[in-house]
């Protein structure tokens, strides 16, 4: 039985052991660069000596650290810096605020050592290549998570700036603020197979009430560093871990960290010596735990008018996958705008609420990859305190105080309406857009066009326009015009119903497929000289179905005079000039996967990996309207554009159609051709050895293909030409090429082939301190 004394002893030992045993010793803070002050993303930093304790400063430079046996040392390590020893009291008041400062590094040459044996470098980069399949985030069957962006833009080196170049006031407001900053909040949802949506459900940007755009996490780095092309703007740079990047890259163990059973190796990586590709160096940190990419740190290898650097920072998440958690990005103008000033931009993403094998159906994503909430900038202090990651600072609440002022007081958000019209074509006024490529136009018939195109605006109605245009061409000596009454039910307008009336010019031969072309100018119209006279009524449906699919369907009535020496004589002796048509008219565009960013009442496209597939049907039908022929008409393409590692881009396009009746020559194919003696510039995805109206066909196929090697094949550091190689081919045939009369053509029954090289930026002119301008010619 024990004594009184002796039960005593036993408690008071274990509840001093209980005590003991919860002791923690805690130590935190934050590593910065001591010259700039730029916080050092995944420092390693050793406690008491000992490479069993360790830990890594975080995307932010931050860290923490805790462990039951007092702190005395850090030994912080970092690659191009001094290392650094600190003594500490783990007891005192400030261990939990700690600010330390690492000195760069004096870099010199060092004489490379020739080991015999593989590099245990490359050993480790092969563990991390052969399990790329199980780390890579893309793999999991499905995720969700919130992402929280913070995106800063401003000076480099505000002291610097030339006060010539901005005034006093301007001046006084830098020093106490950024030039902006835009947060957002984002929550993503990705299921297998490569179904991807994010919904931004917060945005504030510096200076404006209701802005349509906003940062997001991939916008410059994509979501994890698996894939074997890291694309950074349109730039394909090879991974240091893709397949077969032993034979394109240096690698080399810089430093080792031990954590349990597990164990870090910090690895730099840089191209080898006289390989020629778009490559990065930068810092993996490999994680012996599934060998995979704890943090990355990366860069261009090569430099130019920006510098970029990317950085990403995982966890493993519930101890079942490595998963991306922080990312970070930052650009520098080197010479915006000027050498001794600069810009830059900094972004941080951080990923929270990361649920992996989420319970998620198809039915779950709509057809936006990227989605705004409408009451996205309405957000109000609430919601961003609870999202943001730390408070703001001083000069961060600054910035949007004098932006925002400064916003209301110049209007901003009506700045940026004007701009996104602009970019669309319009100028806005009042009640109106004025249409920009209606002012002015230039083809070889009408010689040069003027005119004015006007229609009404959201300003008048949201769900209607009425629109009309009219212009004079000065070689014709003719008037063109017509008008158009357009209903838009859907929010992005993509529904529509319109009713139309033209007395236009169309040229001849024109393809069914060009309904689909984009963009403000049509190049090739400088150069179009065959035209038919047309007045066209007509009515037609826009509708999107089944996501990833545009249809259009229309009614359309058409007289047409042809502007050209031309008799059509299917019956000899009874030849026609005139004719008229009726047909019922089936678009379709199909892109799977395609990308459609929608914010507010707004949809663009971004494309997709995929091939496109273009379809169009036309109906002739005789008794619509008492008309002159009964014809069925179809053309298809399918088109792509994909990037091969360590070969370069790669496009095509294959263009087909065929008619089942002979039609007179404007309803016919006519082959194009793009080469005109006084208009010697490129145009893609045409024949640019043949005249516009050199064939004539009413069944065709052609394929154009090129093939972009970028600098793969020469690359200096002042001199990058891009080398692309083209094959064009066709081949289409004629039924009763003697129906067509007083107009010259050939068959194209025995095919046509045309070869071409082309070299771009043979030339480069440096635009504003941003980017190359780039001038080179081609050989076909």
């Amino acid at each position: 039985m024990l004594s009184l004394h002796k039960i005593i002893f036993l408690v008071f030992t274990l509840l001093f052991s209980y005590k003991s045993s919860f002791s923690q010793y805690e130590v935190a803070g934050q590593i910065i660069d001591s010259v700039n002050k730029e916080p050092l993303a995944f420092v390693n930093i050793i406690f008491n000596n000992d490479q069993t304790k360790g830990s890594a400063t975080d995307i932010d430079g931050k860290f923490s650290y805790y462990q039951p046996e007092i702190i005395y040392t850090l030994t912080c390590g970092y690659v191009g810096y001094k290392k650094l020893i600190i003594n500490i009291d783990s007891t005192g008041p400030d261990i939990k605020n700690l600010l330390i400062e690492l000195s760069p590094a004096n870099l010199e040459l060092t004489e490379v050592i020739i080991t015999p044996g593989e590099n245990p470098a490359n050993r480790v980069i092969k563990q991390v290549i052969e399990n790329k399949k199980i780390n890579d985030p893309e793999n999991i069957s499905s995720f969700t998570y919130t992402f929280y962006n913070k995106l800063i833009y401003d000076y480099k080196s505000p002291d610097s700036i030339n006060a010539d170049s901005i005034t006093t006031k301007l001046d006084s407001i830098l020093e106490k603020s950024y030039l902006g900053i835009m947060e957002s909040v984002t929550e993503g949802k990705f299921k297998q197979p490569a179904k991807y949506q994010e919904t931004i459900i917060g945005v504030k940007v510096s200076g404006f009430k209701h802005p349509s755009f906003a940062p997001l996490a991939t916008d410059i780095q994509p979501l994890s560093f698996y894939n074997n092309i890291i694309r950074i703007f349109d730039v394909y740079y090879l991974n240091p871990i893709a397949d077969g990047s032993l034979d394109k890259y240096e690698f080399q163990i810089e430093d080792t960290l031990y954590h349990g059973e597990d164990t870090t190796f910090i690895i730099s990586f840089a191209p080898l010596p006289h390989k020629n590709f778009e490559s990065l160096t930068g810092l993996l940190y490999i994680n012996t735990n599934r060998y995979a990419i704890q943090n990355v740190i990366a860069q261009p290898f090569t430099e130019g008018l920006i510098d970029i650097k990317i950085q990403q920072q995982y966890d493993f998440i519930n101890n079942t996958h490595w998963f991306p958690v922080q990312l970070n990005f930052e650009m520098v103008f080197l010479n915006l705008p000027d050498a001794e000033t600069g810009m830059f931009i900094n972004g941080k993403s951080y990923m929270k609420n990361i649920n992996l094998n989420a319970n998620l159906a198809f039915k779950d994503f709509s057809a936006d990859a990227v989605l705004m909430n409408i009451s996205a900038s309405d957000q109000d202090r609430i919601f961003w305190n609870f999202h943001r990651v730390d408070s703001l600072t001083a000069i961060e609440m600054n910035t949007y105080t004098i932006m925002d002022s400064l916003g209301e007081k110049y209007k901003f958000d009506n700045k940026l309406k004007l701009l996104e019209r602009v970019v669309a074509g319009k100028i806005p006024v009042y009640f109106v857009d004025i249409d920009i490529p209606k002012i002015i136009g230039y083809n070889k018939y009408e010689g040069y066009r003027f005119g004015l195109g006007l229609s009404t605006n959201d300003n008048t109605s949201k769900y209607f326009s009425l629109s009309g245009f009219a212009g004079y061409g000065l070689k014709d000596h003719a008037w063109k015009y017509g008008g158009a009454f357009t209903v838009t039910p859907g929010k992005y307008k993509e529904l529509y119903l319109k009713a139309g009336y033209e007395n236009n010019l169309q040229e001849a031969g024109k393809s069914g497929l060009d309904f689909f072309n984009s963009g403000i100018y049509n190049y090739k119209s400088v150069i179009e000289y065959e035209m038919d006279a047309i007045q066209k009524r007509n009515m037609e449906l826009n509708f999107r179905a089944f996501k990833y699919a545009l249809f259009n369907i229309s009614i359309n009535t058409t007289d047409v005079v042809p502007k050209y020496e031309y008799i059509f004589e299917p019956i000899e002796g009874s030849g026609v000039t005139n004719y008229a048509y009726s047909d019922v008219t089936f678009h379709l565009k199909y892109a799977f996967q395609e990308k459609l960013i929608s914010t507010y009442d707004k949809r663009r496209s971004l494309g997709t990996k995929y091939p496109v597939l273009y379809l169009t049907y036309t109906k002739g039908i005789k008794d619509l309207f008492d008309r002159d022929l009964e014809f069925n008409k179809a053309e298809a393409r399918i088109e792509q554009s994909f990037f091969t590692k360590n070969i370069g881009l790669t496009k095509f396009r294959l263009n087909t159609g065929i008619i089942d009746k002979p039609l007179p020559y404007g309803l016919l194919f006519t082959g194009e051709g793009s080469y005109d003696k006084n208009f010697s510039f490129v145009l893609d995805n045409y024949f640019q050895t043949a005249t516009p109206y050199e064939f004539l066909s009413d069944k065709y196929a052609h394929l154009f293909f090129s093939h972009n090697f970028g600098s793969l094949l020469f690359q200096r550091k002042k001199f990058k030409p891009e080398i692309i190689a083209h094959q064009n081919i066709g081949f289409g045939t004629l039924s009763h090429p003697e129906y067509h009369q007083l107009i010259e053509f050939k068959p194209m029954k025995k095919g046509f082939y045309e070869s071409g090289i082309q070299s771009n930026n043979i030339v480069r002119v440096n635009y504003s301190n941003i980017a190359y301008i780039g001038l080179g010619g081609g050989v076909f």
